[in-house]
């Protein structure tokens, strides 16, 4: 009997953090976004969420052996950097806003790895791997 795979997509991107990006491009005139992992940080690696040049980001895709993958949310695109990709697997993007009554004191994206294969410290930007 075969078993049915079921594949999770490679990252979350939650509603408010598809809100926030969509306010940045229209703020900024920039709808292409590059998410990544970039070593540095408390714990090893640190999440890393940009805006990048649409002719910048081609140059890039153009270059690569491998091709990025791509989210799609309206005319906002989140591109997931293709050497970073084995270390954002299962992570969520979400935005949170400031709500003192929750003890959150600055709005900001925080960053929720898959807990079987990273962890993360205090600041919600540094994780490392298990």
């Amino acid at each position: 009997m075969l078993k049915k795979i079921i594949r999770k997509p490679l990252i979350n991107i939650s509603s408010s953090a598809w809100e926030k990006l969509e306010n940045i491009s229209v703020k900024t005139n920039m709808n292409t976004f590059l998410f990544s992992a970039e070593s540095g940080g408390c714990s090893g690696l640190n999440f890393s969420l940009k805006t990048i040049a649409i002719d910048k980001m081609s140059s890039i895709i153009k270059n690569s052996k491998i091709p990025p993958n791509t989210f799609k949310n309206n005319n906002n695109v989140v591109y997931i950097e293709p050497l970073s990709e084995m270390y954002l697997i299962g992570t969520t993007v979400d935005y949170v806003h400031e709500d003192y009554n929750k003890n959150i004191y600055e709005s900001k994206f925080v960053f929720y790895p898959d807990k079987d294969k990273a962890g993360t410290c205090g600041c919600g930007i540094s994780f490392y791997l298990k």
